[in-house]
């Protein structure tokens, strides 16, 4: 070290130990009892450099753990799953519950709260009652997430494989007996428990009919002629089949259900809703068709595409069906077709089989066909012609997936065939809103109850507890759609920029119409400002007004602004202009306020200093008890008055300034200006008389 360098040093350091006291007892004091430097850094939340400093040490279980926090914290999701899925289980007790719990956060962060649950049940097992009690309570929302997360692992049952069965068995027991143990006296826990007694069961699941007189099995013989033909692509015919179902409300169901397989778009669900017939209503709204909308080979017949077959189907289905048997029946005996086109004419035989009437023949001819390569249409429509086991409708491309039952079960259901009565109220059921309540507690397996309870709540008191139950369970709905914008919306207002990403991505902002486009649009422009993506953001906003839209006062104003700044003085004053011209829809004055104080201020920008201290002074006249935006506003008209030599008006509103502000330099500012003003009048003798000229 050079000597000057001491010499600049050495005075410090004395100058620091007069200044603090003894300052060698203090430093010694401290010394001793400091702290790490990684608990420094973790006490102030440091994440970054922390990661580098785990980065570079050694595998022991704490290290690991102290790695995967820190990816944790730093929104790492991803990294911090796979360093605790690296590692086999510890043998320390408490090691293990925090890997698997942080395990858990992860998968839920990473929004599979499925999996979520998985882990922290798993961690669960390890835990004593009072600990596991404390560790659920204190998770935001992890009861209603654990709730609904069984419920889709209880419906899933029985589009598992069976070999994975006996473990989703486990799964679910477990689970369920863990939120028993803390949420004892829920309506879910008291109502669901005697539902656990049929995974104990091992024989088929038959189905019931229902004792409802609106529909009979003159209509389900109807019904099952209506989906052979839509099986074919013959949705007129279809339709016209439906027009001999005995109830009009049935057959009004029906037609929908073809209207939204043909054209995916939604049915209206009014009819319903005025007969109090829940379930039909959340059928249609829930989105439960929407997979076999986006995948029109899940409902209907496919085959091998070449212009010779499609002219052969062309023809084939123009003839009457039993016609078209008999022309089936002799091109299958051709040993020149692939095994392809020989399997796609079978099961068009099953189609115009049933179109025929003859369920004898049509029962006949299904049991040669292989289920596998039958759609959804002919599968259900068996089920409802002859009462089929459940096993022997699903497929194996039903295993694992949910949604393909939700198709099954529902419009069975709406056939009078219901494979789970023990946990689904009758469809036709009409449910008035005085039973509502009690209906959906009895139930609480019953999906499209469900459904409509959370619709009912998003409709009275939308929250994010809510709007995260729908859009987890019901993410092909309008409302699950809505619940995503919402959610989306609510994050990047919190500044949680990459959740708000997460929801927007997740929604098909033109599936529901012109509507659910601009809502998203909305959110949309509040993300982008906040990241600072303006172009996308002036895009968006563009769209929303061309399309007659309005985007909501607070975000056109962010918006504004964000143009202001950029410099785009005029476009970023037109939109404050147009917020302003109807300042009688914004929510408060406070808002009122900030915009006609920008408007000033973009004016002054321009150079319009006239225009602007008008709105100033009308700011500080109309909204004094805004205090922010009136003592600023006060403030900048006294800076133009200034320059414009009314040195005396200017110290008023200055005075005035002083007098209100809340903050300490704003005060101080607003003296220092009364100051140089008083030593400007001083300098010109102010105070004397006027002197003229002549």
């Amino acid at each position: 070290m050079s000597l000057l360098l001491k010499k600049k040093i050495i005075p410090s350091l004395l100058a620091a130990a007069v200044l603090f006291g003894v300052g060698g007892n203090v430093f010694a004091a401290s010394s001793s009892e400091k702290e790490s430097f990684d608990s420094w850094l973790e006490k102030y939340g440091a994440w970054d450099i922390l990661e580098q400093n785990y980065s570079q040490t050694s595998d022991t279980p704490e290290l690991l753990l102290k790695r995967a926090e820190t990816a944790f914290n730093l929104g790492r999701y991803s990294a911090c799953l796979e360093t605790l899925q690296s590692t086999p289980a510890f043998e320390d007790k408490n090691q293990e519950i925090i890997r698997l719990w942080l395990g858990g956060k992860c998968q839920r962060a990473l929004g599979d709260p499925v999996k979520a649950v998985i882990w922290f049940s798993q961690a669960a097992r390890l835990m004593d009652r009072k600990d596991m009690a404390e560790k659920f309570k204190d998770n935001s929302y992890l009861k209603s997430v654990w709730f609904d997360v069984w419920r889709s692992l209880y419906w899933g049952y029985r589009v598992i494989p069976e070999s994975a069965r006996e473990s989703r068995k486990m799964l679910l027991e477990q689970t369920f007996s863990q939120a028993e143990q803390v949420w004892p006296s829920t309506y879910f826990i008291l109502n669901s428990k005697s539902k656990l007694n049929v995974l104990n069961s091992t024989s088929d699941i038959l189905p019931e009919l229902s004792n409802s007189t609106i529909i009979n099995d003159n209509d389900r013989m109807i019904l099952v002629q209506s989906l052979a033909a839509s099986s074919i692509g013959e949705w007129d015919k279809s339709n016209r089949a439906l027009g001999a179902v005995s109830n009009s409300t049935v057959q009004t169901f029906w037609k929908s259900v073809n209207q939204y397989l043909e054209t995916g778009k939604a049915p209206d669900a009014s009819l319903y809703e005025k007969e109090s017939l829940i379930r039909p209503e959340s059928f249609v709204k829930a989105g439960v068709l929407e997979p076999a909308v986006l995948s029109p080979t899940l409902w209907q017949l496919g085959a091998p595409s070449s212009a010779a077959w499609n002219a052969f189907r062309k023809k084939l289905i123009e003839m009457n069906p039993k016609e078209a048997l008999e022309t089936i029946d002799r091109e299958t005996g051709s040993l020149l077709l692939s095994s392809d086109l020989v399997t796609a004419l079978q099961n068009y035989r099953l189609a115009f089989a049933f179109l025929t009437g003859d369920m004898d023949f049509a029962q006949k001819t299904l049991k040669r066909l292989d289920k596998d390569t039958l759609p959804l249409s002919l599968r259900i429509a068996s089920a409802i012609a002859f009462k089929l086991p459940l096993s022997r409708v699903l497929s194996t491309a039903d295993y694992g997936k949910n949604e393909n039952l939700y198709i099954i079960s529902g419009l069975c259901e709406a056939a009078g065939l219901n494979y789970f009565s023990d946990i689904d109220a009758p469809f036709w059921e009409s449910i008035s809103p005085k039973n509502f309540n009690q209906t959906i507690n009895t139930n609480p397996l019953d999906r499209l109850l469900i459904f409509a309870d959370l619709a009912k709540q998003l409709e009275t008191n939308q929250n994010s507890k809510i709007a995260r139950r729908c859009a987890f369970l019901f993410p092909q709905s309008k409302a699950g759609s809505e619940s995503f914008i919402y959610l989306a919306d609510q994050a990047a207002t919190n500044r949680d920029f990459a959740l708000s990403a997460y929801y927007l991505k997740r929604v098909d902002q033109d599936k529901f119409g012109p509507e659910l486009r601009l809502k998203w649009l909305t959110a949309a422009v509040e993300y982008d400002l906040a990241i600072g993506n303006d172009a996308k953001a002036m895009k968006a906003y563009n769209e929303i007004r061309d399309s007659g839209g309005i985007l909501p006062a607070d975000k056109e104003l962010k918006l504004a602004l964000m143009i202001q700044q950029k410099g785009d003085l005029k476009k970023a004053q037109a939109i404050l202009e147009r917020i302003w011209s109807g300042r009688d829809q914004l929510e408060n004055d406070e808002l009122r306020a900030e915009v006609l104080f920008w408007i000033a201020e973009g004016e002054h920008a321009m150079g319009n200093k006239e225009k602007a201290l008008k709105y100033y002074l009308e700011l500080a006249w109309e909204f004094p008890e805004q205090n922010i935006w009136a003592v600023t506003a006060m403030y900048r008209a006294s800076m133009i008055y200034e320059r414009k030599g009314q040195f005396e008006t200017a110290k008023r509103f200055l005075k005035t300034v002083i007098k209100r502000a809340d903050r300490k330099s704003q005060k101080e500012a607003a003296q220092s200006r009364l100051d140089a003003i008083d030593g400007k009048l001083a300098k010109v003798g102010a105070g004397k008389e006027v002197s003229f000229p002549f």
